[in-house]
């Protein structure tokens, strides 16, 4: 690995800077940075090249590579302090610091790194979404999760489904953030509580968005009494989740993980044919936003109107063009219906 060379040439021990969670100064990042441009393959080309003169100066890789190298270094090393940082007791004074040197590495690695042009991403189709609301209804034949579990797991993935939170969102919901869930009109309220003494989770879950109060289905709000009433409470399915605020909870009853939400999302690719391979969260967030985007057309929405609404609800600010990014496919649709109807006006006037 590029990382591990560049540091073991330098005479920098990795392994103890991140046992101490001491981690690269803002020199060794942008130095590791400018290693990471090299093509090493072209550089071992050259030095088998018998003629010194023909020699050329190091060339770099592309701006996709460099991208790519950038975040797997990043997401390499963190993943490794992350297993430190989980050991530090939640009373130890030291623990904040850990979080915040853990947050400056991960920041400074992909800092002013432009992304290169992004794959467009469109939210699923309404088979699709048929199909995953069958995979995790609890008793269904197509559900791959354990049968003790598909409760909570039907009540999370369904909030992702229908509300379009980020996956930090869900993980970081308390009880007292549930409004009126067995009334007419129940609520979600996101709140930013970063560096809560509630949370025992070494990595703690950030919220980027802004907070604001989500209107639930009635649907979902049964799904979620049902879980938080009838079967968060068993202690033998989820022992001690009694002592903790948060709704989600693992098996073990603490705070529920990120890479437990990334299993089930795992498990769900592998295990129901028809799901695409890049079913996350983030997935349903845009097919949040289309299925918002027709909803708005249904009710004949301005685009400043809609736009002002899909702001607050997804947690942006005012003025954010964010929506743009996850809407493509409702785009593509709408701008496929208007020209159809701009041919078939075309070829009625011709007729004539």
């Amino acid at each position: 690995m590029i990382a591990l060379n560049w540091a073991a040439a330098r005479g920098i021990d990795l392994w103890a800077k991140i046992a101490s969670v001491d981690l690269l100064t803002t020199f060794e990042i942008e130095n590791l940075r400018t290693a990471l441009r090299v093509n090493y393959q072209k550089e071992v080309s050259a030095k088998t090249q018998k003629s010194p003169r023909k020699r050329r100066k190091p060339t770099t890789v592309g701006h996709s590579t460099y991208y790519n190298r950038c975040h797997m270094v990043r997401d390499f090393l963190a993943w490794h302090v992350r297993n430190v940082v989980q050991r530090i007791k939640t009373s130890d004074p030291k623990l904040p610091e850990a979080r915040h040197r853990l947050d400056m590495f991960e920041r400074q690695m992909v800092e002013n790194l432009a992304k290169p042009h992004p794959r467009e991403r469109e939210g699923i189709d309404e088979p699709t979404q048929e199909l995953f609301l069958e995979a995790i209804r609890p008793g269904s034949p197509l559900n791959p999760f354990q049968k003790k579990h598909q409760p909570r797991n039907y009540a999370l993935l369904l909030l992702y489904y229908v509300t379009s939170i980020r996956r930090a969102e869900g993980m970081k919901i308390k009880g007292e953030h549930l409004i009126g869930l067995g009334s007419d009109k129940p609520s979600l309220v996101i709140v930013r509580d970063p560096d809560d003494p509630a949370d025992p989770r070494g990595v703690e879950p950030r919220i980027k968005t802004l907070p604001r109060e989500v209107p639930l289905s009635r649907e979902l709000a049964t799904a979620l009494l049902e879980w938080v009433v009838r079967h968060r409470t068993d202690p033998n399915r989820y022992p001690g989740a009694k002592r903790t605020p948060y709704v989600f909870v693992s098996r073990t009853g603490k705070p529920i993980g990120a890479r437990t939400i990334n299993d089930m999302f795992e498990l769900l690719r592998k295990r129901v044919p028809g799901l695409p391979d890049d079913f996350t969260t983030h997935l349903l967030r845009h097919t949040g936003n289309d299925r918002f985007s027709a909803a708005a057309d249904a009710q004949g929405l301005k685009e400043a109107e809609e736009k002002q609404a899909r702001n607050y609800i997804m947690g942006w600010t005012k003025n954010s063009n964010q929506g743009d990014r996850y809407t493509r496919r409702h785009t593509r649709r709408r701008a496929q219906a208007l020209m159809t109807r701009m041919q078939q006006k075309s070829t009625e006037g011709h007729n004539r």
